[in-house]
């Protein structure tokens, strides 16, 4: 209960951020769309749908702040046991606060982001008998993370950018480290 209180501070700082009112500096947002992978899980599923949205708001130069939403995915797998058969549905849900950096000389590198989460881990148990055999795999758990992502896109300002987006979450399970790859098409606004 007491590691459950610790993260809800940083959840309420998050809403307070993307409460906030727009700022005369103009706030931003973007949302993107793509695949999720997971690693370093035995056996992990091939991954599945990545979405993400957020707010950000500048802070000095080409430096950004913001909060972010994201749902991922990750996928199943079927379990057996001599006759005894059971599915395991990954999936991650996160909250986080980003710094973005809007760098002018990397090429195409048009944002780097990162900063830490806050996630909720799940991997799903379902069978339609027997289930309890494979009850020691099934995972829901709020745990803390870490997110780093690069962002291809064009830096020439306009109403809306078009972008790929490759990134990495890591998320602290307790007993294990789930460490999530992503790309996805990421629409700046």
């Amino acid at each position: 209960m007491r590691k459950r209180c610790a993260l809800i501070s940083p959840l309420l700082a998050l809403v307070a951020v993307l409460g906030a009112a727009p700022s005369e500096a103009g706030m931003r947002g973007h949302l993107s769309l793509g695949y999720a992978r997971l690693f370093d899980v035995e056996d992990a599923p091939g991954g599945s749908l990545s979405v993400a949205g957020g707010l950000d708001f500048p802070i000095r130069g080409n430096f950004l702040i913001g909060g972010e939403v994201g749902f991922h995915l990750l996928g199943g797998r079927t379990l057996k046991d001599g006759s005894l058969v059971a599915n395991l549905d990954y999936s991650l849900t996160e909250l986080a606060l980003l710094v973005h950096w809007e760098p002018t000389t990397l090429g195409p590198v048009g944002r780097l982001t990162i900063g830490p989460v806050l996630t909720s881990a799940r991997a799903d148990l379902s069978s339609s008998g027997g289930g309890i055999a494979f009850s020691d795999l099934a995972v829901e758990d709020v745990a803390p993370g870490f997110a780093v992502a690069v962002t291809l896109m064009q830096k020439k300002a306009a109403p809306v950018r078009a972008g790929v987006e490759l990134g990495a979450r890591t998320s602290y399970v307790p007993d294990d480290t789930w460490v999530v790859a992503t790309a996805r098409l990421a629409i700046h606004y």
